[in-house]
């Protein structure tokens, strides 16, 4: 994109929007773009469900792209508040994308790989595959992409991968793992055979930043946002317990009916038509994540 970038980006202070507000921040400091942030997070009174206070921010800071982030993304949060997930994840982003349209404000929107499950076809997973949605979360984000397309504006859908990395308050393989291992306890796999595609943070922002100032004919697409590198649970959990020095013993339990067999992404649409070039391994960004030095 040529010109000034203004994002008003909802979630800013979440984990993925945090990170890539910072990033923008560094680019628009070091003079690499011109632009601004403008964020929208329910932990500072914004709330994108309420579409008088949304219009009113965008008509006063009249932004050029809006990333959408925010959601109920937490699995046990949507279970538990269904009503809750459906009127912040698809209500919400219905409310943002009008606004989008009325604007005239192209919208990137963060979707997720959950929205495959469960998965009908052989992985690895185009963005072609089926989009249905067997839980409560990937059912309202579902949705979600369904309002987004609904109107004639610019849009980019970005389906992530499992993600990871310092500073992610949510349940999953990693987060579980090492917090019963910071209390002493044993980590639990369930499972093992089963896979994933585990996507570190940064690659996530990489592939923010270039939806957000991508060229026109990229527009009006969905792309898989992962790795493409397919990692088992036993393996990630060696891994887990290699970089944080456990060597203990891993509780092992029955597979839980609600993970893929497999899930990996492809991800050449993203590389073809975005640039997008993941730079991390899942050993790689644990590393990062805990804060060991390369070749460690």
């Amino acid at each position: 994109m040529h010109g000034e970038l203004k994002v008003l980006v909802t979630g800013d202070e979440g984990f993925v929007g945090a990170a890539t507000k910072r990033i923008l921040e560094i680019k628009i400091d070091a003079g690499q773009i011109k632009g601004k942030v403008i964020g929208f997070d329910i932990i500072n009174g914004f709330d994108f469900t309420d579409p008088e206070q949304l219009e009113d921010v965008i008509g006063d800071e009249e932004p050029n792209r809006i990333l959408h982030l925010g959601a109920v993304a937490n699995f046990a949060e949507a279970d538990k508040d269904p009503v809750r997930a459906f009127e912040t994840n698809a209500l919400g982003t219905l409310n943002i994308a009008d606004l989008a349209d009325e604007y005239h404000i192209p919208l990137v929107y963060a979707s997720t790989g959950s929205v495959y499950m469960p998965i009908v076809r052989t992985p690895p997973i185009t963005e072609d595959f089926p989009v249905i949605g067997n839980s409560v979360y990937g059912c309202s984000k579902a949705l979600g992409e369904l309002y987004v397309k609904s109107f004639k504006n610019p849009y980019i859908i970005l389906r992530y991968a499992h993600l990871y990395g310092k500073g992610k308050r949510q349940h999953g393989l990693i987060a579980g793992a090492t917090e019963r291992i910071k209390r002493g306890a044993q980590p639990r796999l369930y499972g093992g055979v089963q896979s994933n595609d585990f996507t570190y943070i940064d690659d996530v922002v990489q592939a923010n930043y270039l939806a957000l100032t991508a060229p026109p004919f990229a527009w009006h697409q969905a792309y898989n946002i992962g790795t493409g590198e397919e990692i088992t649970t036993e393996h990630a959990m060696n891994e887990i317990c290699h970089v944080t020095g456990y060597k203990g013993e891993i509780k092992k339990e029955e597979v839980r009916t609600v993970d893929a067999n497999r899930f990996v992404f492809d991800i050449s649409k993203a590389k073809n038509m975005l640039g997008y070039n993941p730079q991390y391994t899942f050993h790689e960004g644990l590393e990062r994540m805990f804060g060991k030095p390369e070749g460690s």
